[in-house]
């Protein structure tokens, strides 16, 4: 079992779709559980630098509305996302 020492969490908006944005600035973290808003109109994609929602293109984990996934990391800064729609996002919550 993981023990964790604490945990914080956030929102981050992709103003403008098609352009892969940063999950947040440099937050040491072991694990993000990142949802896609439930009022998201549009796909969201999570996944490193470069990440893509574009269906030719895709690259990522692609999450509707309120859909979520969990990821082990070391670092906020290297988790990404990307929308179909200008003004989608997500919200996460990081254990330290």
């Amino acid at each position: 079992m993981t023990v964790y020492r604490g945990m914080g969490h956030g929102r981050k908006v992709v103003t403008t779709a098609g352009t892969d944005v940063v999950l947040a600035a440099t937050t040491p973290a072991k694990l993000v559980i990142i949802q896609a808003e439930t009022d998201n109109t549009g796909i969201i994609v999570v996944g490193s630098s470069g990440v893509d929602w574009t269906l030719a293109t895709r690259t990522g984990v692609a999450l509707s509305a309120g859909e979520a996934v969990t990821l082990e990391i070391n670092n906020l800064t290297n988790v990404y996302i990307d929308a179909a729609v200008s003004g989608d996002g997500v919200t996460y919550t990081y254990l330290i």
